[in-house]
């Protein structure tokens, strides 16, 4: 398996993972990530820059290190704060996030 795909079948199984279209990472990060090239990205079709690999670890809150298939946990980073790694779960509505 290519290094590309092998980055991309991570980040789908992430994105489906959180139960996210391609969509709703466009939206998410305002457009930063189009619906389509993120398709090339997870079908390995376009190679993946470092710095748009890292802002995507960033943005699905994982080691950059998962991504590169350097290791197989994805709960490596540790959140600022529980409330903080609530507040950015995406199966939490707004109101429930506003209780915390």
């Amino acid at each position: 398996m290519s290094f590309e795909v092998d980055i991309g079948m991570r980040l789908r199984n992430i994105r489906e993972g959180r139960n996210l279209s391609r969509h709703d990472i466009q939206n998410l990060t305002g457009g930063e990530f189009k619906e389509s090239i993120l398709a090339m990205y997870e079908s390995g079709q376009r190679r993946i820059a470092a710095p748009r690999l890292k802002r995507l670890a960033e943005f699905y809150r994982v080691p950059l290190t998962h991504l590169l298939g350097e290791t197989d946990s994805i709960r490596q980073v540790a959140p600022q704060s529980v409330e903080a790694a609530l507040r950015s779960d995406p199966e939490f509505s707004d109101d429930e996030k506003e209780l915390l």
